[in-house]
Formats: structure tokens, C-alpha cells, sequence
């Protein structure tokens, strides 16, 4: 999946590029809700997550499961579904690593954005 298979809203990449640039220096993390369409996904909304890896937090992330469970139900209440995660990738191209493809959940969206101290810039998907 790339961005083509993905209606990501402004007010969506917005906020992700508010929350990334945020967490910078270290990869800042949430949840992507919305829909979503046979072969394509509609994000609509983030949040934002705690990165519980505080030894590696620089360069690599571990959503707070509580915050799924979070956004789960923000979800549900909206009618929404978690359509995949997102995080940022301080000093790094918006790309995934070896270690995002191997640990990522089949089936959902997965959105990278790059941070640098003068804010977020590329944003891509998988």
C-alpha cells in the first residue's frame, strides 16, 4: 500500500505533522481512525501515543497499548475504525526500516514522517 491507496484528510496529516514535530528529538507514535474502502483506506483522524522504549526512543518506538485501547474506543464512538498506526522518524527519511516492515500488523496502514528541528517534512505511507 502507498499513499495512492490511502485518502489521508488534511486535518489528519496535520495533526500528524503536529504530533511528530512534537516529539522530536526523539519518534514520536499514535493511531490513524477512519474507514476503511475495499482496497483503499480513508484516514480521517490521529492521536497521538506514548513511546514506552526509552532506551531507543530516538530510533525506535512502542505504542502504549493503552493508548490503542484509547483509540479503539474514540473510534468506535465515531464509527470509526483504527485504520493503522503512524510515527516519525527524527533525522531519517520517511521510509520504513527493516525493523517497521518486520514488526508491522498485516493489514493496516502505516504512515512515516520525517522530523527534523525545523519541523516535519515528508510524509509517507505503507
Amino acid at each position: 500500500m502507498s499513499l495512492g491507496d490511502i485518502n489521508l484528510v488534511v486535518t489528519a496529516d496535520a495533526l500528524i505533522r503536529e504530533y511528530a514535530t512534537a516529539a522530536y528529538v526523539n519518534e514520536g507514535c499514535g493511531v490513524l481512525l477512519g474507514r476503511f474502502q475495499g482496497g483503499r483506506v480513508e484516514v480521517v483522524d490521529a492521536t497521538s501515543g506514548n513511546n514506552l522504549n526509552i532506551e531507543r526512543a530516538r530510533d525506535r518506538y512502542i505504542l502504549d497499548p493503552a493508548d490503542i485501547v484509547r483509540a479503539d474506543r474514540e473510534a468506535r464512538a465515531r464509527y470509526l475504525d483504527i485504520v493503522g498506526f503512524w510515527h516519525s522518524h527524527p533525522d531519517h527519511p520517511a521510509r520504513p526500516s527493516d525493523f517497521d516492515t518486520d514488526h508491522a500488523w498485516v493489514d493496516y496502514v502505516y504512515i512515516i514522517v520525517n522530523t527534523t528541528a525545523d519541523g516535519a517534512g515528508d510524509l509517507n505511507g505503507f
